[in-house]
Order: C-alpha cells, then sequence, then structure tokens
C-alpha cells in the first residue's frame, strides 16, 4: 500500500511582544487552537506531519506568506516531497493587513508544493477561482470587523485621553498657584526683615535669601534646604501679592523692579 504523502505544518500568529520560550508559545491561544487543527486533520487524514513550525511577529504589516519561516516550511516541505499544512487560510488571511492579503494570495498561487487546509480538507490549488475570490471576500471581511471596533476603541482613548490631561492640567496650575500663593504670604514678613537689613539701595539676591532661610531651619515647598532658584520664585512670588496698609509695600514695589 503507498505510503500517504507526508505533511509540514505551518503556524503563525500576531502577538503584543516576543515569545521567549516553549513555555510562552505553548500558552499562546492563536498557536495552540492551529496546532490542534492540524493534529486533528493528521489524524482523521491518517497522514503524518514530518515537522511543526509555529512562527510569531509583533510587526502587524508582515503577512505570514513573507515570513522567513513560512519560506523555511516550504523548502523542507519540496525538499522531502510533503505539502505544507495550515490550520485555516481564512483565518490567517483575516488576522492580515487588508493591504497585504494579495501579497499572500500571490505567494500561495505561485508555490510549487500542496497547500492544505485543515478547516475546510482541501487544497489551495483544488480551488476554483470563484472559491479562492470567495474566501478573500471573507478574510477581509473578517479583517474589517475586528480592526473597526479597535481603531474605534483608540479614538475613544485618545479623545478621554486629550481631554484629561488638559482639564488636570488647569486643576493642577491653580493648586500651584494657590499654594505658591500661600508660601509667599508666610515668608514674607521673613524675607522683608532680610531685605531691611542691606544697605539702602542693595537688593536682596536668591543666594543670600536661600542661606538666611536655611540657618532659620525653614524648609523649602519640597521639605528640603533653600536653593537660588527656589529663593529666586519665592522673591517673585512675594514680589507679585497685592499690596495693603500694614506691610512694607515699597519694599514689595522693590521686589518687583528689576
Amino acid at each position: 500500500m503507498k505510503e500517504l504523502c507526508p505533511l509540514v505544518a505551518y503556524s503563525f500568529a500576531y502577538v503584543r511582544r516576543q515569545l521567549r520560550s516553549k513555555e510562552e508559545v505553548n500558552a499562546n491561544g492563536a498557536l495552540m487552537r492551529q496546532l490542534a487543527a492540524q493534529l486533528d486533520f493528521e489524524r482523521r487524514s491518517g497522514r503524518r506531519i514530518l515537522e511543526k513550525a509555529a512562527d510569531w511577529s509583533t510587526c502587524r504589516t508582515t503577512p505570514f506568506a513573507s515570513r522567513e519561516k513560512f519560506r523555511h516550511a516550504v523548502e523542507v516541505a519540496r525538499s522531502a516531497g510533503a505539502d505544507l499544512l495550515l490550520a485555516d487560510i481564512r483565518e490567517l488571511m483575516g488576522r492580515t493587513r487588508r493591504d497585504r492579503i494579495i501579497k499572500c494570495v500571490d505567494v500561495l498561487n505561485a508555490l510549487d508544493v500542496e497547500v492544505w487546509d485543515a478547516s475546510s480538507r482541501r487544497t489551495w490549488q483544488s480551488m476554483t477561482q470563484d472559491e479562492r475570490r470567495s474566501l478573500i471576500t471573507d478574510a477581509v471581511r473578517m479583517n474589517k470587523s475586528r480592526s473597526e471596533p479597535v481603531k474605534a476603541g483608540i479614538r475613544l482613548s485618545r479623545t478621554e485621553k486629550a481631554a484629561l490631561p488638559n482639564s488636570n492640567y488647569k486643576h493642577g496650575n491653580r493648586a500651584n498657584r494657590h499654594n505658591a500663593n500661600q508660601r509667599a504670604h508666610r515668608y514674607q514678613d521673613f524675607v522683608l526683615k532680610e531685605m531691611a537689613k542691606l544697605p539702602a539701595g542693595k537688593k536682596l539676591s536668591p543666594s543670600v535669601l536661600a542661606t538666611a532661610l536655611n540657618a532659620a531651619g525653614v524648609s523649602s515647598a519640597r521639605g528640603g534646604r533653600w536653593t537660588h532658584n527656589t529663593a529666586k520664585d519665592l522673591i517673585a512670588r512675594i514680589g507679585t501679592l497685592p499690596e495693603n496698609p500694614t506691610s512694607a509695600s515699597g519694599a514689595r514695589r522693590k521686589l518687583r523692579d528689576p
């Protein structure tokens, strides 16, 4: 009795990140479903799978038919006088970008080995032009039904993300201004006293103020030591405070002057 032609099984899936171990490959649902269909075909057909090639990619623009591992599977099948076994051609094309589906069709049409579809138990070569067109149409529909909800979700996500930070940004700015004004009011007298110690016409430098604040044990806004820049910000903030008759308004005007 003549032995039936053996098979080389190829499976492919798009993944979010590279699979690094056999355990990760075995945990991938898409690859395992394809393998199960291929093993079922092997059992029902009485044929033998010589090699199982599981392949994956993180790049959505790369169709399965352009993969190096696919070409290797074809070469192994050709060298062994075997047929190539795919779990579901429609499913594979349905997960391929629409502008790459025709590329897959062209590759399958050009192959010199038989390509079996386990789901239909037919070979690609045995399908009529109408059957192939129908399969391609179904694959395009499948791709569209998957991609449109994803695109809608991305658009919604972008809209929400665009709105939320803007709102948070405004609230954050108001809170920061309020806190800065509170600190300025709290340390205003201290700064004005330091200014009063200076000779007439001399301006209080941020470095001198920072040294005085640290020596007095006053913590900065973040709870640490005062620096030239944080003291400079404090001086600028005090210079923006509204004047009142009980404070040294002239000194504050001096703070605001360039």
